[in-house]
């Protein structure tokens, strides 16, 4: 979607329901206003999207899309658990965007989060996506570590829950004036890992 130096009709349309869906709330947009947006007429946004959910759904999609291109390989993960510091692992498991595709994933964050307790297509793209993707890499990874005694034993869940919070942190502070740089960001996933005490 971002590799292209001119930004089709549709990819406008997308990136400003992002912008705006996070800001204010899917409730309180109006496909007219995402047209308005766009810069193209309100009538057009209807040859490429059916309905405003239709966007939402897109929005999922490409957001799908981009992490299946990012997610580490697990069991790479796991044959390096042998071999390397705990720390130097959990490392490798993070996500690498660019900070243009970053910005606009961390709004289609936002908008899920804002839509999770009134909209079912957000609770399962949340489900699936953030939390069942942070559940499927990280645990495996250091239940790993705890059963080859390479960290100590803790509760895992919670640190996971943790960690899917700072997550969405995050992606809120990157959809705000307050912007964090992925270098800010990795630092403050090192300085969650670093919670993880390895074994002496």
């Amino acid at each position: 979607m971002f590799e292209q130096k001119k930004i089709s009709t549709k990819d406008k349309i997308l990136r400003n329901a992002a912008r705006m869906f996070s800001e204010r709330g899917y409730d309180r947009v109006t496909t007219r206003e995402i047209a308005s947006s766009a810069g193209i007429n309100s009538a057009s946004i209807y040859y490429y999207f059916s309905s405003k959910d239709e966007i939402l759904k897109s929005l999922y999609r490409l957001y799908t899309e981009e992490q299946n291109k990012k997610r580490p390989d697990l069991n790479e993960l796991l044959r390096l658990v042998e071999i390397a510091p705990p720390h130097e692992v959990l490392m490798k498991s993070e996500y690498h965007y660019d900070e243009e595709i970053r910005e606009f994933l961390d709004q289609i964050l936002v908008t899920a989060t804002r839509g999770f307790l009134t909209d079912l297509e957000s609770e399962r793209f949340l489900q699936e996506s953030i939390f069942g993707d942070i559940m499927g890499i990280l645990k495996p990874l250091l239940e790993r570590m705890v059963e080859l005694g390479k960290i100590k034993p803790f509760k895992i869940s919670v640190f996971l829950r943790v960690l899917c919070h700072y997550c969405y942190s995050a992606a809120a502070l990157n959809s705000s004036p307050f912007k964090q740089s992925v270098a800010e960001f990795q630092e403050g996933m090192s300085l969650l890992f670093s919670l993880i005490a390895p074994v002496q």
